[in-house]
């Protein structure tokens, strides 16, 4: 009666699926009984739900592969096939982030939020499907949607331990609001609206994630600009203080803030001082400039 199957069973034994998961489950049979001819019907509708899966991730066909694997661990949890079930919630449990993956690294950003949705609603507690929706919703301009996944993330991470998710996905949020800031504050000589429109970003950028050293930056030079010299020598040197291990050169862009703001205020002797600090790296030549004409 099983023979059908039974021949399956051989193959699948040796058959390697081709986005490199693993073996394909492997049937059990049915110990017979009233419900034995109902069984044999699951198991070969079971069969071919997964070489529809099978053909379809092939192909793809993406929709199709999802919806035959759904259709494939419901029978398999149905008939009692354990192995099988393993298996098949393995497939649900990996090839979202890897077709999810596959579709940001083509800029096919729609498709990868689609992934890894489909991802979340099989996996809700992984942390990376809710990072690669952010990712995703990035991409497509959803800043706010974007924002939302990374958040999530970020909790899903720290819940389960996947602190390196969690990191990734809170450098994410202040590279997206950090890069704006910088836009704005682009111009050689930034207008108030400008500034404005930097520390408008990094205010939302709080919302989600505690500052950086180089949003500090940023929001140091945009209090600069606005001739709120006093709190960009403090928010500078918070920069500092976040910055830790940084080299000079790292540092002098901070020292360089400080310096300007205190030449500013009157207080030369100071920003001289500073400024020798600042003299490294692309801020050599403005600080040794102040040095040899301002500092004298």
């Amino acid at each position: 009666m099983y023979t059908n199957i039974r021949h399956w069973v051989v193959a699948l034994l040796v058959c390697i699926v081709v986005w490199g998961i693993g073996t394909a489950p492997i049937l059990a049979q049915s110990s017979g009984g009233s419900s034995a001819e109902d069984t044999k019907q699951k198991l070969e509708q079971l069969k071919k739900n997964y070489a529809t899966f099978q053909k379809a991730g092939k192909q793809n066909n993406y929709e199709t592969a999802y919806s035959s694997l759904a259709d494939a661990v419901r029978l398999a949890e149905a008939t009692d096939q354990s192995n099988a079930l393993s298996k098949l919630r393995n497939f649900q449990q990996k090839l979202p982030t890897k077709w999810g993956n596959k579709a940001l690294k083509a800029e096919r950003y729609e498709q990868a939020r689609t992934h890894f949705e489909k991802g979340i609603e099989w996996s809700p507690d992984d942390t990376y499907v809710y990072y690669g929706k952010g990712l995703a919703l990035v991409n497509m301009d959803s800043t706010a949607a974007a924002m939302e996944a990374m958040t999530k993330a970020i909790e899903i991470g720290n819940e389960n331990g996947d602190v390196r998710t969690a990191s990734l996905a809170t450098d994410r949020i202040r590279q997206e609001f950090i890069a704006k800031a910088s836009k704005a504050l682009s111009a050689e000589t930034p207008t108030a609206a400008d500034v404005e429109e930097a520390l408008s970003h990094l205010d939302e950028m709080k919302q989600y994630v505690d500052p950086s050293a180089k949003s500090l930056f940023y929001r140091a030079t945009a209090l600069y600009e606005k001739e709120q010299y006093k709190s960009a020598i403090a928010t500078a040197q918070q920069g500092l203080e976040r910055l830790q291990e940084g080299s000079r050169t790292d540092r002098a862009k901070y020292h360089f803030i400080v310096a300007e703001s205190q030449m500013k205020l009157g207080n030369k002797t100071s920003a001289c001082e500073t400024f020798g600090k600042a003299a490294f790296g692309d801020h050599k030549a403005r600080s040794e400039h102040y040095l040899e004409n301002e500092c004298k």
